[in-house]
């Protein structure tokens, strides 16, 4: 997936409020990813689930991912998220 703009709704409450649920936003994967952007990933431990989470931290080509909200799954629940597993970072809020 090369040079690639794409939409993706919001379908929980993990990021609110700064992603709002049922609302569409851009994703890409044309720029870099820091700490602090929205992702757009598959779940290391069931890669047909697609989620959205914030970087919190980065380990090389790893990233650790959680929502804005306590009781969201974070990557204390699916472990840390190899780049190859991120689709893009969201880019329009």
């Amino acid at each position: 997936m090369k040079g690639l703009i794409f939409l993706v709704k919001v379908e929980g409450e993990s990021a609110w409020p700064e992603l709002i649920p049922e609302k569409i936003y851009f994703a890409t994967n044309l720029l870099r990813l820091k700490i602090g952007d929205f992702v757009v990933f598959r779940n290391p431990k069931d890669q047909r689930e697609i989620l959205i989470k914030r970087i919190k931290f980065i380990r090389k080509s790893f990233y650790f991912l959680e929502g804005t909200l306590p009781w969201s799954k974070s990557s204390k629940n699916f472990g840390l998220v190899d780049k190859s597993l991120i689709l893009g970072k969201i880019i329009s809020i």
